[in-house]
């Protein structure tokens, strides 16, 4: 029983304590609230107006040098990261026009190429269709070209035959000129009604005597004559029908060959599309029946395997890339312009910009814009730009990480200081003027434009003091160990 009571008596005391301490604790802590923070506000006050004063040991020790407060012209430049890629124009994927079995594979990446050179063989069933048709094509082709010139010809002698006989000509001499002309089915047609036309005139003239001496009668005359007639209109009428029948024999022949000419052409070009060139018609392998099938997979311009996906005797689908071909004498610098820097600097296409990389420390390399975008990117609110660099040594690979220095807009006439000679503290800019041999004062600063060498200053400065440039850092030090002392 006594000790419950003990027990009961501890905590009543313990809990009166802690209510003692609980009406206590706030208000010590607001004094000490209270008490510290004019403190630090009058030690920054005190930072702020301070000067530094230093021995003539420590001028000695300390190398300090001071510029000029002047104006002039700054030229802001911004540094933007990039990437070193390939030049798109310059960078393709060597890919199977056709569905197919590469049978030979003969270079390997990192392999130096030229243009036109073999990089691979592959059968394929198409092509050897492809070839089959276009050689058809060329023989129809080949065919209706014989036929027309045939016709072209008959029609050309023709109108010549026509106009020999329509002249009146003899036969002897039609016969002379026209004997080794071709004519076709028309010279049976036209010379026999020639002759019955001159014999018909031969007799009629022959039986005109007669007539006058009353040998023959009046109506054999009349019938003579009618005989001459009839086979004159024959003669005319068959000339015309020849001139009409040839031209729209010559006219369909000129309409076959510009078919067999257009379907040649589509065979050819159908198979240029698939095996990436041009097709040369006279060329003897184009015709061998071992070669109808097969394809060269060809280079298209002088560069660099970069890749191979693909060995001998796999399959292959269409579209398969089986290599990538690429030139990197030239390369693509890609950078991000963001949003908030595009009215402070200037581009143009065309212009000329510095670029630094990483992996080749102390070495400068000069690029031209090729490409500036249009469209702000929603995701990192900048345009993308590209330029183009010159790599003739090689030194530089795809993928690297680089620097891209573009020159801003031109300020005018402003007061500026070495960016050396600004620093900072708590969010305060200020630089150090100097005020006597060993004295040195603080003053605040507001800066705008900035440079890696340069700093605009807008407010604080007027133009002719001397600014620490270096050894700044070394008297803010000193300023702080005065007054912590």
């Amino acid at each position: 029983m006594k000790i419950q009571n003990q027990l009961i008596l501890a905590t009543v005391i313990l809990v009166a304590g802690t209510g003692i301490l609980w009406k206590v604790w706030p208000q010590a802590a607001d004094r000490f609230i209270k008490t510290e923070v004019p403190a630090e506000e009058s030690t920054i006050e005190e930072f702020e107006t301070a000067e530094v004063s230093l021995s003539s040991e420590k001028m000695k020790a300390i190398h300090l040098t001071v510029s000029p407060v002047k104006r002039q012209k700054l030229n802001q430049t911004r540094v933007v990261p990039g990437r070193l890629q390939y030049d798109d124009r310059k960078h393709v994927a060597v890919k199977a026009p056709t569905e197919g079995i590469l049978v030979e594979v003969r270079v390997k990446p990192g392999d130096i190429v030229q243009s036109g050179q073999v990089l691979a063989v592959l059968n394929s069933r198409e092509i050897g269709t492809a070839r089959a048709d276009l050689l058809q094509r060329i023989a129809d082709y080949q065919l209706v070209r014989k036929q027309y010139d045939w016709k072209s010809a008959i029609q050309n002698n023709v109108q010549k035959l026509v106009d020999a006989l329509l002249s009146h000509q003899a036969m002897d001499d039609v016969e002379a000129q026209f004997t080794d002309k071709k004519l076709g089915s028309y010279r049976s047609q036209l010379l026999p009604a020639y002759t019955r036309y001159l014999l018909a005139e031969t007799i009629n003239k022959k039986t005109a005597p007669l007539a006058k001496s009353g040998a023959i009668s009046q109506q054999t005359i009349q019938m003579r004559e009618a005989d001459v007639q009839e086979t004159r209109a024959a003669l005319k009428a068959l000339c015309e029908q020849s001139i009409y029948d040839v031209k729209l024999e010559r006219d369909q022949g000129l309409a076959d060959l510009n078919d067999a000419d257009n379907r040649m052409t589509i065979s050819r070009q159908h198979l240029e599309s698939l095996v990436g060139c041009a097709v040369d018609l006279n060329n003897a392998e184009l015709k061998a029946a071992e070669k109808l099938s097969r394809l060269e997979i060809i280079a298209p311009f002088t560069g660099t395997i970069e890749e191979r996906t693909f060995s001998q005797s796999e399959r292959l689908n269409r579209a398969d890339s089986l290599f990538t071909l690429a030139q990197t004498d030239t390369l693509w610098v890609a950078a991000d312009i963001r949003e908030s820097d595009w009215n402070s600097i200037e581009l143009n296409t065309g212009q000329n910009l510095t670029v630094t990389v990483n992996a080749v420390p102390g070495r400068t390399f000069s690029a031209r814009l090729h490409y500036l975008g249009r469209q702000v990117s929603a995701s990192t609110n900048s345009v993308p730009l590209i330029a183009e660099l010159k790599n003739p040594d090689g030194i530089l690979r795809p993928g690297m990480y680089a620097q891209v220095r573009i020159s801003g807009k031109q300020q005018a006439d402003v007061i500026a200081v070495p960016a050396r000679s600004v620093l900072d503290d708590a969010a305060q800019e200020f630089v150090f003027v100097k005020e006597s041999e060993r004295s040195f004062r603080r003053i605040d600063i507001q800066s705008g434009l900035k440079t890696e060498d340069w700093v605009e200053v807008q407010k604080g400065l007027k133009g002719g003091e001397q600014v620490v440039e270096d050894g700044a850092f070394t008297l803010k030090s000193e300023l702080l160990l005065e007054r912590e002392e």
